[in-house]
């Protein structure tokens, strides 16, 4: 397997383990809950299943130096500049 497909495994596998991981805790938590095992905590699940989808872009910045450089490209292009006050403006 040459580089680029090591690369796209591991980055999948991160994917997965941090799905696995918000997902499972979120779970077990709420089956816990309905047996009686433990108290209510919607908020302590609902932000791990958020986390998910948060985790995501910054396992690609940290392993894609194209999508990081993406990504600064895109912040940068949309920041306000001080002589127009317009998002994506540039002075000429």
């Amino acid at each position: 397997m040459n580089a680029a497909g090591r690369n796209a495994t591991v980055t999948s596998l991160m994917v997965c383990c941090g799905f696995a991981v918000c997902w499972s805790i979120s779970e077990v938590s709420y089956y816990l809950n309905i047996i009686g095992v433990i108290g209510e905590n919607l908020y302590e699940w609902w932000l791990l299943v958020q986390l998910n989808s948060c985790i995501n872009p910054f396992i690609y910045a940290a392993m894609y130096r194209d999508f990081k450089a993406g990504v600064r490209k895109m912040l940068k292009k949309n920041e306000v500049m001080p002589s127009t006050g317009r998002p994506g403006s540039r002075p000429q």
